[in-house]
């Protein structure tokens, strides 16, 4: 991915709590098919990462085909956060000298690593567990109170859903962060695409802006 230095995300924390706070990503891999030819496939999922980012875990249902073709080969997943389009009319350097142009800013991050699939109900349950627990913990609803857990569900249910799926573990390789929230504008300009994304009523805007916040230069 092509990152400027001024559009590097930062520390292996930053990209780590970054991936966290998204959870969802897009595997891409190369696809052989002996009638097609060579072709890229990719399917969306939620996922979990480890605390080193060596490795992210998720599922795939078993009658999805792209599984069947991966282990043990290169894929990249693909994980965006934020993005906004940022219009020129947000910046004063507009009234100055015209000379400004729209963009977009936002954070993506790339893992490149080697595919390895799992079978095994043991491990399945365990990254279904991870991920129901890390995404009740995004569900922000006052009126619910416990998080649902895997336990709440009838046992042979669960044990019919895991045989529905095949799990799946990246073996991070490479990571790529880009975080391009305008550090390479004046300081008027940014605080301007600041208030402007505050402003709207896009929900991807609106968490550009915060994004923006926290960043600062």
């Amino acid at each position: 991915m092509y990152t400027p230095v001024a559009f590097e995300m930062g520390t292996r924390p930053d990209i780590t709590e970054a991936i966290r706070r998204a959870g969802f990503g897009h595997l891409v891999s190369h696809h052989l098919d002996a009638d097609d030819g060579p072709r890229l496939t990719a399917t969306a999922l939620p996922f979990v990462v480890d605390d080193e980012l060596s490795l992210a875990r998720a599922h795939f249902a078993k009658a999805n085909p792209h599984w069947r073709d991966i282990d043990g080969r290169q894929a990249l997943l693909i994980v965006p956060i934020v993005d906004a389009y940022v219009s020129p009319r947000w910046y004063p350097s507009k009234a100055e000298h015209g000379q400004v142009v729209p963009t977009s800013n936002y954070e993506l991050i790339h893992l490149h690593g080697v595919v390895e699939i799992h079978h095994d109900a043991h491990w399945k349950r365990k990254v279904v567990e991870d991920l129901t627990r890390e995404n009740e913990g995004r569900v922000d609803d006052p009126e619910l109170v416990e998080p649902w857990a895997v336990s709440d569900a009838p046992a042979s249910f669960i044990d019919g859903q895991l045989k529905a799926i095949v799990g799946i573990e990246l073996h991070v390789e490479r990571v790529e962060a880009k975080q391009k929230l305008s550090q390479n504008r004046p300081e008027q300009d940014r605080l301007g695409v600041i208030d402007g994304l505050a402003r709207s009523q896009n929900h991807g805007a609106i968490e550009t802006s915060n994004r923006m916040r926290e960043k600062g230069r």
